[in-house]
């Protein structure tokens, strides 16, 4: 069953974004469209060096912490910066994966054949590292330095699907949360002294015209393309219910909650939108996982929207109970029950992974 919804979902990818890729690699070094968000900081970060106005540009809405932090990209060209920081997301993805599944390259091969994925290191966005910094301050160990790199990240591109997230680990891993809270303002401090606080103003003035994306439009999958009038109101209403949930849900149910409402809050959202999604997968019980992977690959790119609301209506039912959520990857101790310390790869085959994994459905199941 594991090798029917992998081969199936590689082969979904391949057949999708195939001749786009081809495109890409047949027109290279001439970028077009391929890497548009990252170029949008590279020129940003030239204005800078040149003494000119950093936010001239009304499309950025990436803070000047961004800004400062792509100067050193500006010493190669343009598309050779691009390709680098294409790998450097393809390898990130590798790391993590290779972390959270105890070494399991099918799961490496499910990540990075996953369409949300691809359409986040294609044009040059930032949910890769937003994800990669989201899955160390989930599964890591709960203290400040966990939240460090996630501090750096929503300083520099805030978006708002972090809100939801942020909520979640206030109340779950406290202290994770202070590291990034200190190191997100600290951060914004030192941007601020060296960009100048007008570049923060000229930031804020660009995020006024972002409401101009809560409308139907080419690449928006969210809820505002769909209902543009009801999109606000919808994010509010999910971020009041969100408080509820995470302070009343159980650990695993209301995490799977904030990272699906990630997607609804988001005043405009693409396909790339669903890649935290992800992060629910060890979470999840055996089978809601198969259903998981085999649903999120084709839903996501018709429409970030759906996959929100059903990753919101069916993911906390499927959810393990915190007593069966075993320790962060890297971590030696040992369970009660006798299984590893961390869950077995959401798409692994083989005997004593399919095994575990029964193991664990059974015993989860017994808990209410």
């Amino acid at each position: 069953m594991w090798l029917l919804v992998l081969s199936w979902s590689v082969a979904f990818a391949i057949i999708d974004f195939g001749p786009q890729l081809q495109l890409i690699v047949s027109e290279f070094p001439y970028s077009g469209w391929w890497g548009f968000d990252a170029d949008l900081i590279l020129q940003a970060s030239k204005r800078l060096l040149d003494g000119q106005v950093v936010y001239s540009d009304p499309r950025l809405f990436y803070s000047p912490l961004a800004v400062i932090l792509g100067v050193p990209a500006t010493l190669v060209p343009r598309e050779y910066s691009l390709l680098a920081y294409a790998l450097f997301k393809v390898l990130l993805a590798v790391v993590v994966t290779l972390w959270l599944s105890r070494g399991s390259w099918l799961a490496v091969l499910g990540v990075l054949t996953f369409l949300p994925f691809i359409n986040d290191v294609a044009p040059g966005n930032f949910m890769v590292p937003i994800t990669a910094v989201m899955a160390v301050s989930t599964f890591g160990q709960e203290r400040r330095r966990s939240g460090v790199a996630l501090g750096l990240v929503a300083a520099a591109i805030p978006k708002p699907l972090l809100a939801p997230y942020f909520l979640w680990l206030i109340v779950h891993r406290r202290k994770t949360a202070e590291g990034a809270i200190l190191t997100g303002a600290a951060l914004t401090l030192v941007a601020a002294v060296i960009a100048g606080p007008e570049s923060y103003l000229g930031w804020l003035r660009n995020m006024t015209h972002a409401t101009a994306y809560i409308s139907p439009w080419s690449g928006n999958y969210g809820v505002s393309a769909y209902l543009p009038d009801l999109a606000v109101p919808i994010a509010i209403l999910v971020v009041a219910v969100t408080l509820l949930v995470v302070a009343r849900a159980q650990e695993n149910r209301s995490l799977v909650w904030v990272l699906a409402a990630g997607i609804l809050v988001s005043p405009y959202a693409g396909p790339l939108t669903a890649l935290p999604l992800l992060l629910a997968l060890p979470i999840l019980r055996p089978w809601p996982r198969v259903y998981a992977i085999a649903l999120l690959q084709p839903l996501a790119t018709i429409s970030a929207a759906l996959v929100g609301f059903v990753a919101l209506l069916v993911g906390p039912v499927g959810a393990m109970g915190s007593g069966d959520r075993r320790h962060a990857a890297g971590t030696p101790e040992a369970t009660t029950s006798g299984l590893p310390p961390q869950l077995p790869t959401p798409i692994a085959v083989g005997g004593n992974g399919v095994a575990a994994w029964l193991r664990g459905w059974r015993q989860g199941s017994t808990k209410p």
